[in-house]
């Protein structure tokens, strides 16, 4: 990365690169290292049936910074959601503790809300993309193409591919 000027300070850097690798080298050992340690803080988070929000805090930035420095690799609109969805779940659990808040607590209301805007931009997004105009969805044809372009397929990808024409 290239920052503006030789001597930019921190907060210059951080502004153009809001991740972890302004303070981090960016090699390949230390974007290994930060997936790992994403990985057995979730699987902490998994066994524990519960989060403290710290964790997913760290979790929270972890991601951001590999999102921050991917590119091409992480420029689809999903990043962004997971995301979103990530941070509101830091409000969503005690900060310091793995335990479970009591069912009487009622989740914040700016969550509830957050969550409800976020489902709400993704519907309503998916929903204007098929109002721009592309033929294929007046001639009921993207689903042909839909699993040519998933970035994961997995292993029945080919066939759905292969039968979903109408």
């Amino acid at each position: 990365q290239q920052w503006e000027g030789e001597n930019a300070s921190f907060w210059e850097r951080y502004s153009q690169l809001p991740s972890l690798f302004v303070f981090l080298p960016a090699s390949d050992f230390w974007l290994q290292a930060m997936a790992w340690l994403g990985i057995v803080l979730s699987v902490l988070v998994l066994v524990m049936g519960a989060g403290a929000g710290l964790i997913l805090l760290v979790l929270w930035i972890l991601y951001a910074s590999i999102r921050h420095v991917g590119q091409l690799w992480y420029g689809f609109g999903w990043e962004s959601q997971l995301l979103e969805t990530g941070f509101l779940a830091i409000f969503l659990t005690p900060f310091w503790t793995f335990k479970e808040l009591p069912s009487s607590w009622p989740p914040p209301m700016v969550c509830v809300w957050g969550y409800r805007w976020l489902i709400f931009r993704i519907m309503i997004g998916a929903g204007l993309i098929k109002l721009r105009g592309d033929e294929c969805w007046r001639d009921l044809t993207c689903m042909e193409y839909h699993y040519e372009t998933q970035p994961n397929p997995n292993p029945l990808s080919w066939y759905f591919h292969n039968n979903w024409r109408p």
